[in-house]
């Protein structure tokens, strides 16, 4: 863990709530993560992803159009 960077969470916890309420999301989804068996590197992937289609709102329709795709049995080929 890298205290310098805990401390400035912290900081812009306390100003700004929105920010808090997300560090305190993460922060209870990623014991409950813990507790189901999650790996350390399962965890950073989820998380990378979810914050990528945050970021782009896009890319979770490609992600709902993939998991229909693999529901129906088909394979996603890249060519």
């Amino acid at each position: 863990m890298n205290e310098e960077l805990m401390d400035k969470i912290i900081e812009r916890c306390q100003a700004d709530p929105k920010f808090a309420e997300a560090f305190d999301y993460l922060l209870k989804a990623s014991q409950g993560a813990a507790l189901a068996g999650f790996s350390n590197e399962e965890m950073a992937n989820v998380c990378i992803m979810g914050w990528m289609i945050g970021a782009d709102p896009s890319l979770g329709e490609m992600v709902k159009s993939m998991a229909k795709i693999s529901k129906m049995g088909l394979d996603i080929v890249d060519k």
